[in-house]
């Protein structure tokens, strides 16, 4: 899903798809439960809205007292909870409701298709209420975050098997394990609603991919959900189904809100403008497809002719805690060879911030600003760029002076989806150093040591964000809120390289979004990491250092399910 291009749908095409009167589908037998009855549901700050079940999947709808519509709807049910979706006929909208036998209460999801710029993408509208039998409750289903940090791994009866992780409470992120073309980390507006201390409603809006509206109810006593989805897949066709699923706890990650704030009052603040808020079913959505252009080769030569910042500009990721600029390898000259027909570069270092380097058979010398770090001890880090090469390759070594092996992530601007987002591969090797026998056969190497691992990062005193390690091939990240709960989530590709015990190579490369590679070396001795961001923009080119110390957020037991698939 994370590389799919959706097409837009227009309003008619959508009313198309949909058909007469359309009903959800599932694999598993629908509930009965509702047939022959009458419903009233008193909606806070919402409709009225009386329903005749007439069938077990026919139904009337009144909105208001208006004349009543006939429809179909498909419900399951889980404990007390009984789910019902429908749509309404000759319209893109419909409801979904959560219907609790046991309290009386309700919570209404009002649906409809009309998205950010396009129409696929579904919006969502929630109502809390009650069903007029017996008066108002006084209670009511809520908002929560008693779900913040948890993971799961679910298996449902379509044969959908998706990891998903709750770092945020008003965002999730999720993992598709069954999809052979999944194993992306996709981020989703969402919503956390508590019923009672064991069952739960979430929700998620695939926006900025195929714009699909997913509602569950979980119960965790049995670690069993139903849900719905509600959409348009990568091939346009109508996804609106009903399932069933079973599921794991994968792991629990710390939150970082007061001990007695239990999320009932969220507060948005910064994060969401006044004319979003203000619309029916307004929330906070991060759409970084839509901050950042799309830039033409021609135009990112043109803006990085203008102006191009090697490590003198600024980042937002730039702050008080980066490592002290490294001095270790002033004076010293040596031979970083690499292997499989790899790069072999000579290098001379003049200066702290100055070094000489040239291709094994040269004659003349380059001279580059680099910055370099010892994220762990005799582990040296540095980046500099290849000024004047046509790709604007910047190169990031991490030489590990004990022992002599050398890990290149080699960089530029360009890769297989756009002409300004960064590309790079990684090279493994040796360095050839005065006194310093390297190993034969021995490299660094990709490790799955971090998959599963959560942090919270804090580069200085206004920037602080949590990192989950979501799957072998990415990860997501989360903002946090005024009051320290997880806010607005991304994610991108990245991977993850061993090069010791006490030392590991992250890199990621921030696709969709704003194209910077972001890399760094993180030590979980000192839980503090060294690196730097790399990327190219409208504005130029720019190669900046971060830093950041570390939190441990737990651990998620997820390796075995991408381990399962490989075998697979």
């Amino acid at each position: 899903m994370f590389f799919y291009d959706y097409n837009k749908l227009s309003k008619e095409q959508i009313a198309e798809k949909l058909g007469a009167k359309p009903k959800a589908v599932s694999a598993s037998g629908l509930s009965e439960k509702l047939a022959g009855k009458k419903l009233k549901l008193i909606l806070d700050n919402g409709p009225t809205l009386e329903y005749e079940f007439k069938t077990c999947c026919e139904l009337s709808l009144s909105e208001n007292g208006g004349d009543a519509v006939c429809g179909a709807y498909s419900a399951l049910a889980i404990k007390e909870i009984t789910l019902v979706s429908h749509m309404i006929p000759g319209t893109e909208r419909g409801y979904n409701l959560i219907l609790d036998e046991k309290t009386g209460l309700v919570t209404v999801f009002e649906v409809w298709f009309c998205g950010y710029e396009d129409q696929r993408e579904v919006q969502r509208c929630i109502y809390y209420g009650y069903v007029d039998c017996c008066g108002d409750p006084g209670k009511r289903h809520h908002i929560t975050n008693r779900l913040e940090g948890k993971g799961f791994f679910w298996t449902d009866d379509r044969g959908v098997e998706l990891l998903t992780f709750y770092p945020s409470v008003i965002y999730s992120s999720f993992v598709e394990i069954s999809n052979p073309r999944g194993g992306i980390t996709i981020c989703a507006p969402s919503d956390f609603i508590k019923i009672s201390d064991n069952l739960y409603i979430y929700s998620r809006v695939e926006a900025e991919f195929s714009g699909t509206f997913v509602l569950e109810v979980i119960d965790l006593y049995s670690i069993k959900q139903i849900g719905v989805r509600l959409g348009f897949d990568e091939n346009d066709e109508l996804d609106y189904v009903m399932y069933r699923g079973k599921g794991e706890i994968t792991g629990q990650g710390a939150t970082y809100e007061k001990m007695t704030d239990y999320g009932e009052n969220l507060v948005l603040k910064g994060f969401a403008d006044k004319d979003t808020m203000a619309k029916k079913g307004g929330r906070p959505v991060y759409r970084p497809q839509h901050l950042h252009r799309n830039l033409s080769k021609a135009e990112v030569e043109e803006a990085i002719a203008k102006n191009s910042s090697v490590f003198s500009g600024s980042s937002i990721m730039v702050g008080s805690n980066d490592m002290p600029v490294s001095e270790y390898m002033v004076g010293k000259s040596f031979t970083l060879r690499f292997d499989n027909g790899g790069p072999v570069w000579e290098y001379e270092v003049t200066a702290v911030d100055t070094l000489k380097w040239r291709n094994e058979g040269e004659t003349e010398w380059h001279e580059e600003i680099y910055k370099a770090f010892e994220p762990a001890e005799n582990i040296i880090l540095f980046s500099h760029m290849h000024t004047g090469s046509p790709e604007h390759r910047n190169v990031t070594n991490a030489v590990d002076f004990s022992t002599g092996l050398v890990t290149c992530v080699d960089s530029h601007i360009g890769n297989w989806r756009s002409d300004w987002e960064v590309g790079n591969c990684v090279h493994f090797g040796i360095a050839e150093i005065p006194g310093v026998t390297p190993p034969g056969v021995r490299r660094h190497e990709f490790t799955t040591d971090l998959v599963g691992k959560s942090f919270a990062w804090v580069y200085s005193d206004v920037m602080s964000s949590i990192h989950v390690y979501s799957s072998p091939e990415s990860y997501s990240w989360t903002i946090f809120l005024d009051n320290n709960a997880g806010g607005m989530m991304w994610s991108s590709p990245c991977f993850y390289v061993k090069l010791r015990e006490d030392a590991y190579l992250f890199a990621w490369v921030e696709e969709k979004c704003n194209g910077s590679q972001g890399l760094m070396v993180f030590n979980p001795r000192l839980m503090h990491d060294a690196g730097y961001f790399f990327h190219a923009d409208e504005n130029g080119l720019s190669l900046t250092t971060l830093g950041a110390y570390a939190r441990t957020c737990g651990d998620f037991d997820i390796m075995k399910y991408f381990d399962i698939k490989n075998r697979g």
